[in-house]
């Protein structure tokens, strides 16, 4: 991929009143993504590394959870404490944690000392210490988070509705199983770590104030030698699909619908974005709207939009009690079905301003726009702009989400409740 401003100037003609995006490839496959953004004195980074989840080793579920903790304890030639205080110095406020796909380390900061970070950042993805005094609490904290999921039935819904939907191993949850952690030692996630952290296929974006021609040289001077071993990918099965109940005495039931659209690099992911604004997009949506306010059947009702690169699934909850737990479910079922009769024009107008406020708040932010400009490379091989984003927005048409949604009823859907009684779900009529 060459290397060059993705704007019609060249990289040392940023002036101070013009968004510009630029694109670097290093030798070893990391791809450096960038978008100076004026006025801004901060910069933000999100580091993307193909060792997440769904990659971790088939007998060692949650290995790229504990790696995410593990690596921040000390690199390079500082311990834990000192590379904490190292980063406090620099105002380095940062996250780490593992998703399906990658490994995301994100960092938000003063501009100015953003080509003293990135040497840090390469030591703790390139040098970790991971030392044997960190592994034990890194491997508690993990456990402690499987703990809490038997506390909060929404999210343990949700890691089950993607493993019932998604093929294996892309619905693997980033919690992973309690016996494979409690049996994973140190010395096996250290040779996981050799394994699976690689540049090949890892994205580094930054956003914010930076000179370009400094930050390409800092990134190649940092990452460059990173050795590149081939990424790491795991075998497939297919989703079980279908319907699954949790039995469980409680007075609440966690009811939980998936069903398949298209990915986000696909040209209609845009009418599927509208649609399910329109679907659940505040308290106007219809979900709300029609199924909690005027029927008063649950607490929380609401539906999302989830893509990996080829794969994608509107993912769909409701939270109810036992007695409403089935009228809850048939009217949530009515909604999703009625999308095939299309939209109205305001609820488009609704949409597209919904949508159009988020892009202009993730202008104001440099932390979004480098989680945004990252998630566009992994799903695009490409960056979009806001101005693009804009009018990508301003492009749609009621008869072209109308005829997406005719085309493509809503069908053959993944149901898991967690309550005492299983639920069933009603035939098209």
């Amino acid at each position: 991929m060459p290397e060059a401003p993705q704007t019609s100037a060249s990289p040392s003609a940023v002036t101070t009143d013009k968004p510009q995006q630029f694109l670097h490839t290093l030798a070893n496959g990391l791809t450096l993504v960038a978008e100076y953004i004026p006025g801004v004195r901060s910069a933000a980074m999100t580091f993307l590394v193909p060792a997440g989840a769904a990659n971790d080793p088939s007998d060692a579920s949650g290995a790229a959870s504990i790696l995410s903790d593990w690596l921040l304890r000390g690199a390079g030639n500082r311990d834990s404490r000192a590379l904490s205080a190292c980063l406090d110095s620099l105002g380095v406020q940062r996250g780490s944690n593992a998703e399906a796909i990658f490994s995301r380390f994100s960092a938000s900061l003063l501009g100015k000392n953003l080509l003293e970070v990135l040497p840090i950042y390469a030591d703790i993805v390139q040098r970790p210490m991971l030392p044997d005094d960190g592994f034990g609490p890194a491997k508690d904290l993990a456990l402690q988070q499987l703990d809490a999921i038997e506390d909060e039935p929404a999210h343990k819904l949700s890691i089950l509705i993607r493993q019932r939907h998604y093929d294996y191993p892309f619905g693997r949850p980033t919690t992973g199983d309690r016996e494979q952690i409690e049996a994973l030692t140190a010395e096996k996630l250290r040779e996981d770590f050799r394994r699976r952290f690689t540049p090949r296929g890892a994205i580094l974006s930054i956003a914010g104030a930076f000179e370009w021609k400094a930050l390409r040289a800092a990134v190649e001077a940092s990452f460059g030698p990173w050795k590149a071993p081939a990424p790491v990918s795991a075998s497939g099965n297919p989703a079980p699909r279908g319907t699954h109940h949790v039995t469980q005495a409680t007075n609440q039931v966690q009811i939980g619908l998936a069903y398949d659209c298209v990915p986000d690099a696909h040209p209609d992911s845009i009418l599927v974005h509208t649609a399910s604004s329109v679907l659940s997009g505040g308290m106007g949506a219809r979900l709300f709207s029609e199924v909690r306010e005027k029927q008063g059947l649950c607490y929380s009702i609401h539906a999302g939009y989830h893509s990996f690169k080829e794969r994608a699934a509107i993912f769909g909850y409701a939270g109810t009690a036992p007695e409403r737990a089935q009228r809850t479910l048939d009217s949530f079922l009515i909604e999703l079905r009625r999308m095939a009769k299309g939209i109205t024009q305001e609820e488009l107008n609704r949409s597209q301003i919904m949508m159009k406020s988020r892009v202009i708040m993730q202008g104001e932010s440099s932390s979004a726009r480098a989680g945004s400009i990252a998630s566009d490379f992994y799903h695009r091989g490409r960056t979009r702009t806001l101005d693009e984003l804009r009018a990508l927005i301003e492009s749609i048409t009621l008869d072209r989400v109308n005829n997406y949604l005719a085309a493509n009823p809503i069908k053959n859907i993944t149901l898991v409740t967690i309550g005492p009684s299983e639920l069933t779900v009603a035939r098209d009529p």
